[in-house]
């Protein structure tokens, strides 16, 4: 749209996004939303595109591009939406092979150059705190925090001379809330919050007369447990940090995390007093949450062996896992009644279908229903004749119902909050959702950086 007035016209035709003009003013990169997210550079009035990467990787995202400051590199952040596994990388602007600048294999975005050999980019720490800023020595390919405090750094971006920044910066909380399921539509009057003595708490489960949720004080999240009023750290965040929910078996007693240790992701068996804990297995890279079969006898989950991605059924006497889906799987729920297991698939941009197996790997036809990614957005009702799921615009969401005879939904909640959901459980007795509630409570400052020599 000119500056001076008159009509807009189109500029890029394809579904594109992250436009970013590179420092001359006279190229642009973007990327479409097309699997594998596919990276373009066009001349300044968007002619002549050429396609410079394509992510392989199934499930392969990139975003959040930048130019060096001499137009020479495009920095960009690479990895797995699904699993907010990501990194810093770049890639000639001519094209060729993307170069890996960073090791983090976790929530990265905003890559930022402030001169030739460094750029800044916002990130969560290896124990899960943050994100904060980071600084990146293109020379020495060594990463530290730029800046230290309490707060979280959400995103980044420079003046055209790096010498000034500007940041959103957060202080987050987080809570879990209740909302009735009801024969009429639920609204935001019917939601409240649940009283707890930690101040920060997601991702909540049940198990046994217990619920347990992951908190952090001042780290990671760690695993606690909330019973007959008081609330009990079975996993301490400073030591591993939790970064999916738990999956605690039907009696309470055991618990399945995930933990990042030496760049693996793998499951581990934890007792709910904390005082018990071991491997799983070794063969399999978790992707994801996991689930308990009601019998007790295997977990599902999403993640890579040796043969690629997929969906796995580990067995708990230490037996070799069971493939039973090949390709990108997420975030499996095993309905209490054993005959149906409810998994995201893949995703092409900010949604992911939902599919369904039976537990020999049977493919189950399915209602078409979409759900956002970076959450776990479906579980079953106690009695497993229903499928609860997420719907809506982000971040906020709203809760849906699928009966599994008829393949009819119902809408269950009308909320009008826009905190942050990522996931929620359905209470024993099948009567309230259990959910959690971020919000970021940010703010935009400027940062003046030192000039050289000073």
């Amino acid at each position: 749209m000119p500056f001076v007035g008159g009509p807009s016209r189109p500029f890029l035709t394809e579904r594109t996004t992250e436009v970013t003009w590179s420092p001359d003013g006279e190229r642009l990169v973007y990327h479409t939303d097309a699997p594998g997210d596919s990276m373009f550079v066009a001349d300044r009035s968007g002619a002549d595109p050429k396609q410079i990467f394509v992510d392989p990787i199934p499930g392969g995202h990139n975003h959040f591009q930048a130019w060096s400051p001499d137009g020479q590199w495009i920095y960009f952040v690479r990895g797995i939406q699904a699993t907010s596994e990501y990194d810093v990388w770049r890639i000639a602007a001519s094209g060729g092979q993307p170069e890996r600048l960073t090791r983090h294999k976790n929530y990265v975005a905003y890559p930022t150059p402030v001169d030739q050999r460094t750029v800044l980019y916002v990130a969560r720490d290896q124990d899960g705190s943050g994100p904060w800023l980071w600084a990146l020595d293109i020379e020495r390919r060594i990463t530290h925090r730029a800046a230290y405090g309490i707060e979280h750094y959400l995103s980044v971006a420079a003046s055209a001379n790096g010498r000034r920044l500007v940041a959103t910066v957060a202080n987050p909380s987080a809570k879990l809330w209740t909302v009735p399921i009801l024969e009429r539509l639920a609204e935001e009057r019917d939601a409240k919050p649940l009283a707890l003595p930690t101040v920060r708490a997601i991702a909540p489960r049940f198990g046994g007369n217990s619920l347990f949720y992951l908190s952090s004080q001042g780290t990671g999240d760690g695993l606690w447990r909330f019973q007959g009023g008081q609330a009990f750290q079975i996993w301490n965040g400073a030591e591993v940090a939790l970064f999916e929910p738990p999956a605690v078996a039907a009696d309470g007693r055991t618990v399945a995390v995930v933990l990042r240790k030496q760049g693996r992701v793998r499951l581990h068996l934890v007792s709910a007093d904390g005082a018990e804990s071991r491997l799983l297995t070794d063969a399999v890279d978790v992707r994801g949450s996991a689930s308990w079969s009601p019998d007790g006898k295997w977990i599902i989950t999403g993640g890579n062996d040796t043969s690629g991605p997929g969906l796995f059924k580990i067995p708990i006497d230490g037996s070799a896992p069971v493939r039973l889906v090949a390709g990108p799987a997420f975030n499996p729920v095993w309905s209490p009644d054993g005959n149906l297991i409810v998994y995201a698939g893949a995703n092409t941009s900010v949604d992911a279908p939902l599919l369904a197996i039976r537990p020999d790997g049977t493919s189950v036809d399915l209602r078409v229903i979409r759900v956002r990614v970076q959450g776990e957005r479906c579980r079953f009702l106690p009695g497993g004749t229903g499928l609860v799921y997420m719907q809506g615009a982000f971040p906020s969401q709203d809760f849906w119902l699928l009966d599994l005879a008829t393949k009819k939904t119902r809408r269950l909640t009308l909320l009008n909050n826009n905190a942050a959901m990522r996931t929620f459980d359905i209470s024993p007795d099948g009567r309230e959702i259990v959910f959690d509630r971020m919000r970021e409570n940010s703010d935009v400052v400027l940062i003046d950086l030192p000039r050289e020599g000073k």
